[in-house]
This record gives C-alpha cells, sequence and structure tokens, in this order.
C-alpha cells in the first residue's frame, strides 16, 4: 500500500486518483494522462475534492497538476502544484458544486493574479488569500504554483470568528518575517504537518486547534490582542503537546512574540503557559487512561510528553488525587 508520507512527498504513483485505504487521504496526478484528459480530470478531481473550478492551459503544453487532500470532519486540506494555467469559478461552478464558505490559499512559490468582482489582487509566496468561494473568481498562474488550501464551511467560520465572511478577498502575510500574522504562520505550518503525516486520530484536535487559530485571525477582538495570542499559542501547544522538549520559550517564538508578552496574555487569563502545557498533557493522559488500552503507565507518561515517569505520577496525583493506576483501574 502507498503509505501518506510517500503521497505527500510525491513520490506516490501517478496518472490517476489514488486514495488511502482510508478515505480522508486522496493523491491526484494528471501524470501518465493522455493530454486531451488532463484538464477534464483536473476539474472533476477537484469539485470532488476540494472547489468545483474551470480551468484551462496558458500556452500548448499538458497540464502538470498533483493535488494531496485531507479531509477532516469540517475542514478540507490541500497541497497543490501545477503549472502554468487559468483556474475559475464561474456561476456556473457554484450552481453546480455549491459551497458555502472560505477557501484560504497559503502561497509557497510562484506570483497568482486574483480577479473578482470589486478588482484584481496579487498574490506572492508567503501571502495567505482568503476568499468566499461562493462568489465568482478567477486565478492565474503564468509560472504556475505550489501552495496549501484550507476551506472552511460558512456557518463554521462565522460560529468560531463570531463574525460575517469576508465582503471582500483578504490578504496578508503568513511568514515569520516582521509583519506577518503569527497566527496565520502557525496555521499554515498546522496544514503542513497535517498533509506531510496524516493521524486521524489526531484530527479532532488538529481541527480544534485550526479553528483557535482562525479565531485569532479574523475575531472581534483584534489579531494582535491577549485573547488572539493565547489563541496561537494554545494551537502551538496543542501541534506540540507530545514532545518533551516543548517549553514556553518555543511556544513563544512560534507565536512571534517575547515570552514577557506572552506570559501577560495568558496571566490575563488567569493561567500561566507552563501551567497550560501541564494540565493539557494531565488531561491526555487522564483521558488514556480512562480507554480501554493496556499501555504502561511509564508509556503513557512518555507519549504525553512527561521526561519521567516520577514526575508524571507526582503532578497526576496533585490533578486528579489519585495514582495514575488507581484512575485506570476506576476507569
Amino acid at each position: 500500500m502507498t503509505t501518506a508520507a510517500q503521497v505527500a512527498r510525491g513520490t506516490a504513483p501517478r496518472g490517476r486518483s489514488m486514495t488511502d485505504r482510508r478515505t480522508d487521504v486522496e493523491f491526484f496526478s494528471t501524470a501518465g494522462l493522455a493530454d486531451r484528459e488532463r484538464v477534464e480530470r483536473w476539474e472533476e478531481h477537484n469539485e470532488r475534492a476540494l472547489i468545483g473550478l474551470s480551468c484551462r492551459a496558458l500556452d500548448e503544453r499538458p497540464l502538470e497538476a498533483r493535488e494531496l487532500n485531507v479531509s477532516l470532519p469540517e475542514l478540507r486540506l490541500a497541497e497543490v502544484a501545477a503549472g502554468a494555467h487559468l483556474v475559475e469559478r464561474t456561476r456556473r461552478e457554484i450552481e453546480r458544486a455549491a459551497m458555502e464558505g472560505v477557501a484560504l490559499y497559503f502561497s509557497l512559490h510562484g506570483e497568482a493574479f486574483f480577479y473578482h468582482e470589486n478588482g484584481v489582487l496579487l498574490q506572492q509566496p508567503g501571502t495567505l488569500l482568503v476568499a468566499d468561494v461562493s462568489m465568482p473568481f478567477m486565478r492565474g498562474f503564468a509560472r504556475g504554483l505550489e501552495e496549501y488550501v484550507l476551506t472552511v464551511p460558512r456557518a463554521v467560520f462565522e460560529a468560531v470568528t463570531e463574525r460575517a465572511m469576508p465582503a471582500s478577498p483578504i490578504t496578508m502575510s503568513f511568514g515569520d518575517a516582521p509583519g506577518g500574522d503569527a497566527a496565520a504562520a502557525e496555521l499554515a505550518r498546522l496544514v503542513q504537518r497535517t498533509l506531510v503525516d496524516p493521524d486521524p486520530q489526531a484530527y479532532a484536535a488538529t481541527e480544534e486547534s485550526a479553528l483557535e487559530l482562525l479565531r485569532a485571525m479574523f475575531s472581534s477582538d483584534g489579531a494582535h490582542s491577549a485573547a488572539s495570542y493565547r489563541r496561537a499559542a494554545i494551537a502551538v501547544i496543542e501541534r506540540q503537546l507530545r514532545d518533551p522538549g516543548l517549553s514556553v520559550a518555543r511556544v513563544a517564538a512560534a507565536v512571534g512574540v517575547s515570552e514577557r508578552h506572552l506570559a501577560r496574555a495568558f496571566s490575563e487569563a488567569g493561567t500561566g503557559v507552563a501551567r497550560t502545557i501541564l494540565e493539557r498533557r494531565l488531561d491526555l493522559a487522564h483521558r488514556l487512561l480512562t480507554s480501554r488500552g493496556t499501555a504502561p503507565v511509564a508509556e503513557i507518561a512518555a507519549y504525553c510528553g512527561f521526561a519521567s515517569p516520577a514526575h508524571f505520577a507526582r503532578v497526576f496525583r496533585e490533578r486528579f488525587e489519585l495514582s495514575p493506576a488507581e484512575v485506570r483501574s476506576r476507569g
């Protein structure tokens, strides 16, 4: 069986749509297809797996394109690479493949233009474009593209951000350089990590982290508020929770603020960064101990990011007033 890692690296067999044994992972490539079939098959794949679009090449060369898709409970993720071409979401595509929501395009390579009813935007590598996919648009890639794509249903976006979807497309930097949006940068890393190593057992936590980052990016309390920094930090913590090397310094660096600034953001909520890491590790351990699994307590401690079983046992008892073995026996 082709592994998800092979699919993500592009080393899987080409020339057809291929689904992992799990229906949540799919890889498609035009390589190996007849030239006349490539555009049609590319359109069919995107309508089913991501967003319905019409496509045409910019020159006489056959379309070279590939796409890795991962479906979470609510969100869809993709890594897309293709040669020079145009895509358009017309009223026809909108009516035929109805989708209410937003698409987030994280540009990795190649410039792109984005035509919409109010004008045109130029997207460069390192920038994120956010667009309402229920409205017509056209995108063009004169030198090809590589990008991550995240789609979010309207109801989910508006519930999480407590605001209406953007009336016009939005662009922002998702790089780590000054001026970049820290939450957008962390969201791009989360999408990348999920695409490279899809783990169905982590999908719920991945989606929760993604939604927290969307809230930080778009909620009315502002992208640079204490609440938004806390949300971005919590998403980092959830993603790296099992790493025993996770530290306050690492979280602050990922969010793009100083440790002192992040500490102030958490203090407003009556907690601390280190305490949040510990509490979430303990919660994870408690869930594992009360499940039907039989892994030794020491293995669970290591899995949850604790450096030693003795430290784990001590802080676990302090939190739950029971030892890990006692919790397991009652579970």
